[in-house]
């Protein structure tokens, strides 16, 4: 009999697990993504979760933390069989990046995903300011060395 009530209860927390809305996909585009210029690249973040048949209802909840140092954002789930969400990240600086998809809340999705995102293209406008800066060093070097050779005679 304790066999049956323990294998019974194990039976009810599995499906319990298993009934739970969980994180199916995440796809994220473009990637890689690209500087337009001297404008930062902005990404999209579909995450699609699922429910199991056995799921008795309610919502749940994930944070997609870009990996790129700023604040990860909360997408809330519903109640429906399948459901895709979206957010949106600009990626301010060139470099690798793993995105997090994972449940967080009070009711948290189960699962997570983890992507690599790309970002690259330097900015144009930093090179040029780099570029401006590099003559101006030069311009105050020249005239400095005129200054002092004037000085001399």
């Amino acid at each position: 009999m304790r066999y049956l009530l323990g294998l019974l209860a194990t039976a009810f927390i599995a499906s319990a697990a298993c009934a739970a809305p969980r994180i199916d996909n995440v796809v994220v585009k473009p990637n890689p993504a690209k500087f337009a210029g001297s404008t930062p690249p902005e990404v999209e973040v579909a995450v699609t979760v699922v429910r199991g048949k056995f799921d008795s209802g309610g919502g749940c909840e994930v944070s997609v933390d870009p990996g790129d140092g700023s604040r990860a954002r909360t997408l809330e789930f519903g109640t429906q069989e399948k459901v895709t969400r979206t957010t949106r990240f600009t990626y301010k600086q060139n470099g690798s990046f793993k995105l997090r998809v994972q449940g967080r809340g009070k009711t948290p999705c189960a699962g997570e995903r983890e992507i690599a995102v790309a970002v690259s293209g330097a900015p144009e406008a930093k090179k040029a300011a780099e570029k401006k800066k590099a003559e101006k060093k030069k311009a105050e070097k020249k005239k400095a060395a005129t200054k002092k050779s004037e000085t001399k005679q």
